[in-house]
């Protein structure tokens, strides 16, 4: 047998080479820039991968359409929602504006009007001050020629005409004077023996100088006293000023000062004296005033 020709090495791993299969190169990975760019690389791919590519997107570009769409509608939504706000705001700030403007004009006149009450108010009391004060002064006058004396003994069979004529001469020995009436203010009770006796009397000046020799009767041991028949307000005036009296002749002991109570003629107030300077006064009419006034007496 014929010996067979021996090939060589390098002729056979030149036939292996040529007999191997085919190798591709790696897929390049697919860039999203462009259209243009998308098909550039879809053709580097094989067929089954390019139909699937391309389906892949489709659909996500077809996503992207859907969701632009629909962002836009909730965007122009938005818009209008907000551009509707924006003017119900303006609306909102023009009517706070007003609303402001009429709050201001209604303090003003409210201010205004407060005043005009404060003034009519001082006005008001003014004139109901004065005209308390007239009154006062009408009744003083109409009581004018009265005199009133304290601490004269009640007898059941008294004649008080007579009885006041024995006191004139007994105790300011002052001659018997012409009078309209003498009575007693009140018929005498149990906590009150000797009610106070009232003396009209027909000439004024026969009163002022009973008045002035009353002088005669202070510091004397039976309560006997004598003084202007005073309306209910002014006795009230003069009696809150009895303990300020008894408190400054107690501090007066032992010396010369003098204290008094006088209530000034066509005067609504009662002063007191400390040797003729005054020192306190209190006016009827704040007393008729004063919600606490209370009952006034009668005497």
């Amino acid at each position: 047998m014929g010996k067979r020709p021996r090939r060589s090495r390098g002729s056979s791993g030149t036939d292996e080479s040529s007999s191997s299969p085919k190798s591709y190169p790696p897929p390049k990975t697919v860039k999203m820039a462009s259209d243009t760019g998308i098909e550039e690389n879809l053709q580097s791919l094989s067929p089954e991968l390019q139909t699937l590519a391309q389906l892949i997107l489709k659909q996500t570009k077809e996503q992207q359409e859907t969701l632009l769409s629909q962002f836009q509608d909730v965007g122009e939504k938005l818009s209008g929602q907000i551009s509707t706000l924006d003017n119900k705001v303006e609306g909102l700030s023009a009517d706070l504006t007003k609303l402001r403007e009429r709050v201001g004009a209604t303090e003003n006149v409210a201010e205004f009007q407060a005043a005009e009450i404060l003034d009519l108010r001082r006005a008001l009391d003014e004139e109901r001050r004065e005209r308390l004060k007239a009154d006062l002064l009408a009744e003083r006058y109409s009581r004018k020629a009265d005199i009133i004396i304290r601490g004269l003994p009640y007898r059941n069979d008294e004649n008080s005409e007579q009885l006041f004529a024995e006191f004139l001469a007994g105790k300011l020995h002052l001659d018997p004077v012409p009078v309209a009436a003498v009575h007693r203010l009140a018929r005498p009770t149990k906590t009150r023996l000797n009610p106070p006796l009232l003396a009209r009397l027909l000439n004024f000046h026969d009163r002022d100088r009973i008045l002035r020799e009353e002088r005669k009767l202070r510091g004397n041991k039976e309560g006997l006293a004598v003084f202007e028949h005073l309306p209910p307000p002014l006795m009230a005036a003069r009696a809150s000023l009895v303990p300020d009296r008894n408190a400054a002749i107690e501090k007066a002991k032992g010396t010369d000062v003098k204290v008094s109570i006088w209530v000034p003629p066509k005067a609504t107030y009662a002063i007191l004296l400390v040797n003729g300077q005054e020192k306190k006064r209190v006016d009827a009419v704040d007393i008729m005033l004063s919600p606490k006034k209370g009952s006034l007496p009668n005497t």
